[in-house]
């Protein structure tokens, strides 16, 4: 635990953590999320402290009622990141961010991406996790998949999160339709084999991307990294850094994929700031 300096015209907490955000970093979410009513009181709540204890939460993995005190009420959060997860706040967030990574940090032409990457993981479900879980008999996982798009630079797009009894295909299919609402466009995708079937096929029609499927070396045992597919492989591996995605802790799958949302926020506005 460290003592973070007071912001100009801002009184410091009395306790602050290494997963609050910076100013700078605040400073890059802050007109995105600190959105006013035109009628109505005033908001008295901090939206930073608020945000600052959402990323306590999503790293340490503990319980809502388990949240240190120096924060605002634990229902006060709670119904924020209830309220930003029905709004799809934070995937809006996440998309602005990444197009200003690709053009600002990585130098990239297009803001949007044109080809992305899809893979699943499947993660084991608590006894509060819901009833939309099953078993993946692939990976002997009772729970739910998590269905991931990055760009080539793996930088989160899209994430559904589903039952593990789900085909890979059918969840991707729900992946690149919530793509398309936001109107993205991509013109290639890659995957593995479990993405065999006719989402090629379905992808083609809708005019989504064209699908490849990578496959595997001839005569590979065990694991090797695979052309293009190493991508989302290393955004798995991000994403695991937060406690609060170790399991399926939440009743709603909407909130599972909103914490995978504050995961890749985490990681842009770091990426934006050290750049700045």
């Amino acid at each position: 635990m460290m003592v973070a300096p007071a912001e100009p015209g801002v009184q410091s907490p009395a306790e602050s953590y290494e997963t609050d955000l910076s100013h700078a970093e605040w400073a890059v979410i802050r007109p995105h999320l600190d959105i006013r009513a035109k009628t109505g009181p005033e908001r008295t709540v901090d939206l930073r402290r608020v945000f600052d204890a959402i990323c306590y939460k999503l790293r340490t993995g503990c319980q809502w009622r388990l949240l240190p005190k120096c924060f605002p009420k634990r229902s006060t959060v709670r119904y924020y990141f209830q309220k930003w997860t029905k709004s799809g706040v934070l995937m809006r967030i996440n998309d602005i961010l990444r197009r200003q990574v690709r053009t600002a940090v990585e130098g990239r032409e297009h803001a949007e991406a044109t080809a992305g990457v899809i893979d699943t993981q499947s993660v084991k479900s608590t006894e509060a996790g819901g009833p939309e879980r099953g078993f993946d008999g692939g990976k002997l996982v009772s729970g739910r998949k998590r269905n991931l798009l990055v760009d080539t630079l793996g930088l989160l797009i899209t994430a559904v999160v589903h039952a593990a009894n789900v085909y890979d295909g059918a969840g991707a299919k729900r992946v690149f339709t919530a793509t398309a609402q936001r109107g993205i466009r991509l013109q290639k995708v890659w995957a593995d084999q479990t993405y065999r079937g006719d989402l090629a096929a379905w992808m083609a029609e809708r005019q989504v991307g064209d699908l490849e499927i990578v496959e595997r070396l001839p005569g590979q045992r065990g694991f090797q990294v695979q052309p293009r597919r190493w991508v989302v492989e290393r955004t798995h591996a991000w994403m695991g850094r937060n406690r609060q995605l170790s399991k399926e802790y939440d009743h709603n799958p909407r909130s599972s994929e909103s914490w995978l949302y504050l995961a890749s926020i985490r990681l842009l506005t770091r990426r934006l700031t050290k750049a700045a």
